[in-house]
Order: structure tokens, then C-alpha cells, then sequence
């Protein structure tokens, strides 16, 4: 959401973002392009506890949109786009829905699980035709989803701007030991502690995991890491600019997710993108739409998912053979230039913007080359 504000901005656009801060506000750090304002409650996105707390959320949207003067709503996921829906229709404006996550298969119902998430995937899929235009992560949400083709469907993957474009990283030395990296939220259907167990007995690869990790989750990690000299755990919020640092002093990057779960299945992660443009295989698991994609580009190694064994043998594979491992990172990089990179998607949404409201563009286009934008920080931290 955050690169999107930004290009928007660049583009002559005037954001505030309403953001539902459920106690992790590292995750939006605000920005001096755009305006930030909080609503703080906490409470884990995926815990049924969100259901009771939704109705404030709306209370809040509807509120500030009462209060703000605006002519598009960009609603995030079904939790905002419900009273945002309703706004915009009410004063006649468009609104863009943009789909992260799969709401009926994120939250983990206890209580007729089956029946919930029908419940909440039949009312989405409904609403989502009143939407202007539909945002997807990746194409395979169609199916999740269920939407047949659809012109008012538009892809906008999670990809990473190119830090090579503007020097904007600056290289430690790199190790002369195969150095595996994974940099973002760790939890217990992401495969960590099947690559802990894996690396451990590899004296002559190193692991460096960070990010965020709840408290049970870490304390295993960590006891699968005890007395290793080989694996770095930091499971603290870390700046993404130094995440993809070592990104790119790594020599392989890993994204696990665990099949099992339906949103994992369909999941188009940032880390594959990463791992793109950095030039690095990567090194996912079968059953998820991250796999087919690094088959179709070939630039990483598929296994089964938590197969310690098989992480194992792939590990080897690349390492002991730099050329395959040098070929499957350029592999990725020629994949996100031409497919994945953020100027693409960059472009792809102020396409959507402008068609949404045409008699602007011309309007836009000389702001986008003439004027620069608005550098106050304008932080509102009082809701």
C-alpha cells in the first residue's frame, strides 16, 4: 500500500491513508509524501476477535470520509472495502478494491469453519461487483476468489522498486560463505524451522532469518538453533532497506508457505519479487502459486513443503554449483524487467487511475513532470 501512496503522489495525486493500527505501527511508518491517520485497537489480523471489532473500524472509515473532501477510495481488503463501498456510492465517486488477502480464508473460524467462510466468500465475491476496478496480488487469485475474466480486474504484484536503479544500497562484503537470506514476518506456516533444521547440519552454509515472529514461534526457532553457530536469528521488525541488503550479499533466498493454508496456496510474496531483482535463485515449496512462477521464469528450486531432506539437496545444488545457481538469478532478473518490476505495476495502476477519470490525465501528466511533491510530513497521530 505504502508504494502505491507513493506513486500516486509522484503522479499528482493527493493521499491520506486511513490505517487500522492494531499495535504493529512499524509496519506503516507514515510518509512526508502523504497523510497518515490511525485508528489504534489492537488485535491480530487473523483472530476471530477482528469479527467484534469490525463495526468500530467502519464507524471510524465512514467517519473520516464524512470529514475528508475526496474523489477516489483505494480500499484495502474486505474489512475496509465494505463501508468505503458504501460511501462512495453514496456520493457518486469511484472506488478501486485491491485485494491483498482473501478475507473469507485469512481469518481461522473455530466454530463451522466450512460454513463461515462460505459465509464471508459468498458476501465478498458479491460486493466485489460494485467495485470500479479489482486490484489482485497475482492472476492465481482468480481462482481463489472465483472471478471468471474480467476487464475491470487489473494485476499489481508485490514487487520491490529497483535499488539498482539509484545505488540506494550499499554493499557489505560478501561472505565467501554460501549465505542463504529471508527477510519478513515469520510464523509457523512459513517452513523456518525445516530450513533451521536443514542448515544446521551444514557447517559450511550460513542462515540469516529476520522479521517480525510471534513469542511461541521464536522460542522454537531458537531451540532448533541452540548451541549453532551457522544460523542468525534477528525476529524483530527490521527496516526493508536492510533486508534487502542482505538480500543482495546473499547467494539464495527461501519463501515457504505451507499449502495447507488457502491464502498461502495463492500467495504471490514480495520474496520472490526480491529475490528477482537482486538477481538471486530462490528457493520456494510445491502446491503454491509461488512455484509455478519459478518454474515458468526458472529461476529458483521447487520442494516439498517442510522435506528437510529435500531443502538439503537443493541447498547443495546450488552451492556447489555456482554457475547453475549464477544462471537461475539472472534468470529471475530478466523475468522481473521485463514482467515484475515495480515500474511495471507502477504503471499498470496509474493506468487505472486515469482511465477511472480521464478528463484529468493531461492535468496529471504535466504535475507528474513539472511540479514536485509535497515534502511536510504530515503525521496525525491523535485517533
Amino acid at each position: 500500500m505504502e508504494k502505491e501512496a507513493i506513486a500516486l503522489v509522484k503522479s499528482g495525486y493527493n493521499i491520506t491513508l486511513l490505517v487500522w493500527d492494531r499495535g504493529r505501527t512499524s509496519e506503516i511508518q507514515g510518509s512526508c509524501l502523504y497523510q497518515v491517520k490511525r485508528f489504534k485497537l489492537t488485535v491480530s489480523p487473523d483472530s476471530l476477535k477482528v469479527c467484534f471489532y469490525l463495526p468500530f473500524w467502519w464507524l471510524y472509515i465512514v467517519f473520516q470520509l464524512l470529514i475528508e473532501k475526496w474523489d477516489a477510495i483505494h480500499a484495502a481488503d474486505f474489512d475496509t472495502f465494505a463501508p468505503a463501498l458504501i460511501a462512495a456510492k453514496v456520493a457518486k465517486k469511484p472506488i478501486i478494491y485491491d485485494i491483498f488477502d482473501f478475507y473469507a480464508d485469512m481469518i481461522r473460524f473455530p466454530i463451522f469453519p466450512k460454513i463461515s467462510r462460505a459465509f464471508f466468500a459468498r458476501i465478498d465475491r458479491f460486493l466485489t461487483k460494485f467495485a470500479d476496478v479489482v486490484i489482485l496480488p497475482d492472476e492465481s487469485r482468480r481462482e481463489q476468489i472465483g472471478f471468471s475474466e474480467n476487464e475491470n480486474v487489473v494485476t499489481v504484484v508485490n514487487a520491490p522498486p529497483d535499488i539498482f536503479s539509484n545505488n540506494s544500497v550499499v554493499l557489505d562484503s560478501i561472505s565467501e560463505t554460501f549465505t542463504i537470506s529471508y527477510g519478513g514476518s515469520i510464523s509457523d506456516d512459513r517452513g523456518t524451522d525445516a530450513i533451521c533444521k536443514a542448515v544446521r547440519t551444514l557447517s559450511d552454509v550460513r542462515l540469516v532469518v529476520m522479521g517480525p515472529c510471534p513469542e511461541t514461534y521464536g522460542a522454537h526457532l531458537k531451540s532448533i538453533c541452540q548451541n549453532t553457530l551457522n544460523i542468525e536469528l534477528c525476529l524483530k521488525w527490521t527496516l526493508h532497506e536492510e533486508i534487502l541488503k542482505q538480500a543482495v550479499a546473499a547467494d539464495m533466498l527461501f519463501a515457504f508457505y505451507d499449502p495447507d493454508v488457502p491464502n498461502n496456496k495463492y500467495a504471490s510474496p514480495n520474496k520472490l519479487f526480491e529475490a528477482m531483482m537482486c538477481s538471486k535463485p530462490i528457493l520456494v515449496n510445491d502446491g503454491t502459486s509461488t512455484a509455478k512462477i519459478v518454474r515458468e521464469e526458472d529461476c529458483g528450486l521447487v520442494v516439498p513443503y517442510g522435506d528437510i531432506d529435500a531443502i538439503k539437496h537443493a541447498i547443495l545444488t546450488l552451492k556447489n554449483d555456482p554457475a547453475f545457481c549464477k544462471c537461475l538469478g539472472e534468470n529471475g532478473r530478466r523475468a522481473y524487467e521485463t514482467k515484475y518490476s515495480w515500474e511495471i505495476m507502477e504503471g499498470r495502476l496509474l493506468e487505472l487511475y486515469e482511465k477511472l477519470n480521464p478528463e484529468q490525465r493531461q492535468v496529471r501528466q504535466f504535475i507528474r513532470h513539472l511540479a514536485q511533491p509535497d515534502t511536510g510530513c504530515r503525521e496525525d497521530t491523535s485517533k
